[in-house]
């Protein structure tokens, strides 16, 4: 029997590039590959946590300084970022890739100390923290920060999840 050949794969330009994306929902077991990140394009990082805590009242604002504060200390641009309760979005630019590691460390960790309090013991994070790179500074990043813009409004219930339609949450009876 003739052994089978591998599957070829393409080459050229803009085939050599890894994925985007890594992390989230979608990593299963111990990653292989690195996370892929890059220092000229915005990425938009997600947090999930198991709890609905990060925007309780008394965890809101904790929530708001730690992000600022620990963006500023690594040299990190926050372009937009939500608040939605369960989980946090960000559209962040690092100023070089090394210096990752030690912001995303810093910040999760210190959410999670913060935040003890609130969970009973549980712990904060759901997942590993999910990344994509925002390949594009026009059309891409505006998707990008629309969908942040998004979940702002539904983090302060104007609108719903599921069908995109305003509610009367928020304000009052008419």
């Amino acid at each position: 029997m003739a052994k089978r050949r591998a599957q070829q794969e393409f080459v050229g330009r803009g085939f050599g590039r890894a994925a985007d994306s890594f992390g989230g929902a979608s990593l299963k077991g111990n990653p292989k590959g690195k996370r892929p990140l890059d220092s000229k394009f915005p990425i938009h990082l997600t947090l999930r946590a198991t709890k609905s805590v990060l925007r309780l009242p008394k965890n809101f604002r904790l929530v708001e300084s730690l992000v600022s504060e620990v963006a500023r200390k690594h040299g990190v641009k926050i372009y937009k970022w939500a608040n939605v309760g369960n989980h946090l979005h960000l559209v962040i630019k690092i100023l070089h890739v090394r210096r990752w590691a030690a912001f995303i460390r810093e910040l999760t960790g210190r959410l999670g100390l913060a935040l003890r309090s609130s969970l009973a013991g549980e712990k904060l994070w759901l997942f590993r923290p999910h990344t994509r790179i925002v390949r594009g500074w026009k059309k891409a990043y505006g998707t990008v920060k629309k969908y942040v813009e998004l979940n702002i409004l539904e983090g302060e219930n104007l609108i719903s999840r599921w069908d995109g339609k305003r509610t009367n949450a928020g304000r009052p009876p008419s």
